[in-house]
Formats: structure tokens, C-alpha cells, sequence
């Protein structure tokens, strides 16, 4: 039987599998919920910006054309400030504006016209020029608010609003651009936004933390009953050759065990005079030394290739497969010969051996099945093993090398011709 691992065997790793996918899964759906969170706190901000400075240039301009009707009616036909001709009305205008500005709170106003040209200017120098921003030109064409991130020299940004301003029939006359400091919303929406976010964020903390220990406890409950059932498994596995449990593993899904003839070497073991030992000597001391021998047997058939088949009281079937089995099969033999020689074994073996065709498969009902070799070339490893004296090994004469003794022919039960053999003593 092999001490590897296979995996199948393994237990199924949920703590891994948690750490690896489920976390770092969930951290990217976390922090794409965030950008999507941002971008939309972003376009909020951007709208209610947006919607403000509506507002504040349809106030402006109501407050505009309440307080200089005349000089607002040249404005609104496209006449610049520096273009009035009445000195007065310019003053009123200018006058209208500036305090509008104040009253708003607002660091600098433009008036364009449909033209991109600049009407009227917080900065007087700015008066008769023309913007040829993208975003003047997108406000005038679809008569749509835009906003602008607009960097200062001194490292500080502000928003630059183009805010259609509409006359009674809802036509666009004329454009105005506000200035908005970007810090002023954002920091609103920041400090809205820390405990809203705190709260959700602490509890899905919490669950990921529950979680990895939930699924910690889970993963120590799978080793667990895994190791149980390796356990089980090897404690079953040392009831049944390897070959019944290669057999097994490469079973189809319903469990079906295919037969197949093989040719291969079986050595048969048996101990002599094992019946008056266990007459002679209590239960308890009886076991010990055949759980030694049998001990002895098997690993020294593992040692040179082979596989116990069955252990049948206190003779031991095993068979060494392949091209080299036969000489696996003698030198696993002489192996436990000489240390049942040497050993204090108060009873020795005799051995045989043959090479020959067999039946392996499954035999008997599926709730109890014995995985085994059937076959006349089994029986005649039985009958070589009768034939073996104590510290005997008999083998047929092609597995027999130097060391055996002359070939002889021997009748056994069941063959009506005899049979070649050595002997190795």
C-alpha cells in the first residue's frame, strides 16, 4: 500500500478557498461599489452644482433687468458693456452686476452671447473677448448646463459653470459663467458621506470576520472527519491487498470490478505443525507469534515487490507480478527463511512457489466481496508449500536458480501429470 496522499483523500481546503477567492473577491466587489459610489456622489455633486448656479443666473439676470431694463435689452441684442453708448446706462448696468455678484457671494461672473463672445466681465479686460471652450459652445448649441474643473496657480481647483440664461419664450439669449469653489460641496458630501459609509463598511467588516471564523470551525470539522476517514480507511486497507484497492479506486461509477486473467508468480507460505503449537501453548501466546511471523512474511514480500493476496489462518498467499516477480518471489523467500532460521520462532516455514495464469478479479455478492486470485496454478502453489518441508522452499524448476537442489518430478493433488520442482533447504 502506498503512504501517499491522494487527492481525493484530501479535505476539501474551504479555508483556502475562502482566503483566496471569497476574500479578495470580496475587496473587489467593495472597492468597485466604492468608484461606482464615488462617481455617482460625483455626478450628484456636479447636478446640484449645476442646479445652483441655475438658479443663481436667473436670479441675476431677473435682478439685472429689474434694476437696469434698458441697458439689459442692449445686453441681451448683443451689445457689449464697453459698447454702450450711454455712459449712464453702462454705469447701471455694471453697477447691477457687480452688486448681484456681492449679494451671491460668487468670486467672478461672465455674460456671452450666443457668439461666444464675453458681454459683460467681473474683469473688465475680459469684455469683448470670445471663449472658445468646449464647453461654452456645448451649452449654447443644446441650451444644457455644463460644468468645468478648472486648476488655479495656486494649486486650488473650482468648478466653471455655463448656464444658459432663457427669456419669457424659454430661448436662450444669452450665457453665464459662475464660479464655484470645488472644496465647498465635497467637503459637505465628505462628512455626509464618512458615517454613512462607516456604518455599512464596520458591518460588512464584522460579517467577513464571523465568516472566517465560521468557515475556520468549518474547515477544522473537515480535517477532522477527513482524518477520521483516512484513518478508517488505512485501518481497512490493512485487511485487503493493494491490488484489491488499486482495484477498487479504479472501480466505474457503479462500482463494477473487472476480471482479467494475468500471469504472475504466487508464493504460499505455511507454517508446520502450527495446529499442535496452538494445542500446546495458550491463545494469547499463540497470536503473538503468528502476528510476528505473519509480520516477518509481509514485509518481506512488500521489500521485494510482491502483494499479500489473503492470509488464510496461518499460510500466507501473495503474488509478485510482472517479469521480475518470479525472482522478487525466491528472494523474498530466502529473505524469511533465513530469519525464521535465525530468529527465536519456535516453529519454522516451508514456501512454495509457482509461476502461472490466474483469474483476478472480484468474488461473491457486492455487500461482500473478497478481491482475490482463483485458479489451478493457485492450488498448485498450495500443493508445492505441502511439499516443502520446515525451512523449505519449493519452486517450480524454470524459478530456481545454482543454489536448488537437481530437479525432481512429484505427483500432486489434482494434476494427472507430475510436476517439476527444486528445493532449496
Amino acid at each position: 500500500m502506498t503512504d501517499n496522499v491522494r487527492p481525493s483523500e484530501q479535505p476539501f481546503p474551504l479555508s483556502r478557498l475562502f482566503r483566496r477567492r471569497f476574500i479578495p473577491a470580496f475587496v473587489g466587489f467593495a472597492g468597485l461599489f466604492l468608484v461606482l459610489l464615488g462617481m455617482t456622489a460625483g455626478y450628484v455633486v456636479e447636478k446640484i452644482y449645476l442646479e445652483l448656479a441655475q438658479r443663481r443666473a436667473q436670479t441675476i439676470a431677473r435682478a439685472v433687468a429689474d434694476i437696469a431694463p434698458e441697458p439689459w435689452r442692449h445686453l441681451m441684442a448683443g451689445t457689449t458693456l464697453a459698447e454702450l453708448q450711454n455712459s449712464t446706462d453702462a454705469e447701471l448696468l455694471s453697477k447691477a452686476f457687480t452688486d448681484e455678484v456681492r449679494e451671491m457671494n460668487l468670486p467672478e461672473l461672465k455674460v456671452y452671447d450666443m457668439e461666444t463672445r464675453v458681454l459683460f466681465a467681473t474683469n473688465a479686460d475680459e469684455i469683448g473677448s470670445t471663449e472658445p471652450g468646449a464647453a461654452l459652445r456645448n451649452t449654447i448649441d443644446n441650451s444644457t448646463s455644463n460644468i468645468v474643473t478648472k486648476e488655479l496657480p495656486d494649486g486650488t481647483s473650482q468648478y466653471e459653470l455655463y448656464v444658459p440664461v432663457f427669456d419669457a419664450g424659454h430661448n436662450v439669449r444669452t450665457v453665464f459663467e459662475l464660479y464655484e469653489p470645488v472644496t465647498y460641496l465635497d467637503a459637505i458630501l465628505i462628512r455626509a458621506a464618512i458615517p454613512t459609509m462607516a456604518v455599512p463598511a464596520g458591518l460588512l467588516l464584522m460579517l467577513i470576520l464571523a465568516l472566517n471564523v465560521l468557515v475556520g470551525r468549518a474547515q477544522g470539522d473537515i480535517d477532522a472527519r477527513t482524518a477520521a476517514l483516512k484513518a478508517l480507511q488505512d485501518r481497512l486497507s490493512s485487511f485487503v491487498s493493494s491490488t484489491a484497492i488499486d482495484a477498487a479506486r479504479a472501480a466505474d461509477d457503479g462500482g463494477a470490478i473487472t476480471s482479467r486473467k494475468v500471469v504472475t508468480t504466487l508464493f504460499y507460505s505455511d507454517i508446520r505443525d502450527f495446529t499442535g503449537y496452538s494445542e500446546q501453548n495458550p491463545a494469547e501466546t499463540v497470536v503473538d507469534f503468528l502476528n510476528a511471523i505473519m509480520t516477518l512474511q509481509v514485509e518481506a514480500v512488500q521489500k521485494h515487490g510482491g502483494d499479500v493476496d489473503k492470509m488464510i489462518g496461518d499460510a500466507v498467499l501473495a503474488r509478485f507480478d510482472g517479469d521480475a516477480g518470479a525472482q522478487g518471489a525466491v528472494a523474498a523467500a530466502r529473505d524469511i527463511q533465513a530469519a525464521v532460521k535465525s530468529g527465536s520462532y519456535p516453529r519454522a516455514l516451508g514456501i512454495g512457489i509457482h509461476r502461472g495464469e490466474v483469474i483476478s478479479g472480484a468474488i461473491g455478492p457486492e455487500e461482500r466481496r473478497d478481491f482475490t486470485v482463483i485458479g489451478d496454478a493457485v492450488n498448485i502453489s498450495a500443493r508445492l508449500c505441502s511439499l516443502a518441508g520446515a525451512g523449505e522452499i519449493v519452486t517450480d524448476t524454470d524459478l530456481a536458480d545454482a543454489d536448488f537442489d537437481p530437479a525432481e518430478t512429484v505427483q500432486v493433488k489434482g494434476r494427472v501429470q507430475g510436476i517439476s520442482i527444486r528445493r532449496l533447504a
